[in-house]
């Protein structure tokens, strides 16, 4: 081996990672065309040409495959990192006023929404009818619960949360409003714009969330 070519090894993790990629592709888009019920790993194989022992080599099941697509949708693919890792997320944290924070959030996290909402709802309507679907989604909603929560920790750092509500209670709203079917039905159903989306959650969410500025003289 020359002092230029890749090791062995490296050869074959780039392979792999390839791989792997394409059939995250396809399931997506086989997961969109036909539900999670309809998708099959051969068609997904085939879209992806591969042979169907690869998808399950690499996944093993259809929910581990789907879970792989929502991550995939979740970090992005070109550089994969979780929501908390990216610009917009230490950009929300180091904004003093509570409402910007939150707006900024919405604008970051909107990307993410539009790369991951439709697959999430494929994901949760599955879960209505298979436990181990279940299971996944449950694991999912969990990871989203987590981030909401924060979210709104780092708000009340920096100014007071509507009273009128508990934490949960405001963590239960935040998920819902800005939520995959809220965002998938503006999105499919009604033919809002990404932009049309985002700039109402930045217009009704802080006033669902934030407690009101004092007013002069009170």
């Amino acid at each position: 081996m020359t002092p230029n070519t890749p090791p062995v090894n490296s050869i074959r993790r780039k392979k792999a990672d390839a791989t792997r990629r394409k059939i995250i592709q396809a399931a997506h888009k086989e997961f969109i065309a036909r539900g999670f019920h309809g998708a099959t790993m051969a068609g997904i194989a085939a879209r992806a040409g591969v042979a169907s022992q690869t998808v399950y080599f690499v996944f093993h099941t259809k929910p581990e495959l789907i879970s792989a697509v929502i991550d995939t949708a979740v970090m992005g693919e070109e550089d994969p990192r979780p929501p908390q890792a990216q610009p917009w997320w230490a950009e929300m944290v180091a904004e003093p006023d509570p409402a910007e924070a939150l707006r900024i959030f919405i604008r970051g996290a909107g990307d993410v929404f539009a790369r991951a909402a439709a697959i999430a709802e494929v994901l949760r309507a599955a879960a209505l009818t298979d436990d181990e679907v279940r299971r996944t989604h449950k694991h999912h909603e969990a990871l989203r619960r987590d981030g909401f929560g924060q979210v709104l920790e780092i708000l009340a750092g920096k100014g007071p949360l509507r009273d009128d509500r508990s934490f949960d209670e405001l963590t239960d709203a935040f998920m819902t409003v800005f939520g995959d079917s809220t965002y998938n039905l503006l999105d499919t159903a009604r033919g809002w714009s990404h932009d049309q989306i985002m700039a109402w959650l930045c217009d009704v969410l802080p006033g669902m969330l934030l407690a009101r500025p004092a007013t002069v003289g009170n």
